[in-house]
């Protein structure tokens, strides 16, 4: 894979955290099943996932799609861990 050939990761070995996240039926694609599938094929084991569909708790996320172009700033965290 792209991730073991540039920094010798171990797919077995890397942990996959899914963010709250669009979801049908406020969606057409299933994001998460999509990169849970992914993942999966490539070898990764350990996947969590939020279940959490941001446009169904608007008190707590933003959804451009849902709220119709309103929007708010949300951060994603990326970590490469010397093991």
């Amino acid at each position: 894979t792209r991730m073991a050939q540039c920094f010798g990761s171990d797919p077995a070995k890397l942990i996959v955290q899914l963010s709250p996240c669009i979801r049908p039926p406020h969606y057409e694609i299933d994001f998460a099943e999509k990169i849970v599938e992914q993942c999966r094929v490539q070898g990764v084991e350990e996947i969590h996932d939020s279940g959490v569909c941001t446009a169904c708790n608007l008190n707590a996320y933003y959804s451009y799609r849902a709220e119709k172009g309103r929007t708010g700033r949300m951060l994603a965290l990326l970590a490469l861990a010397n093991t």
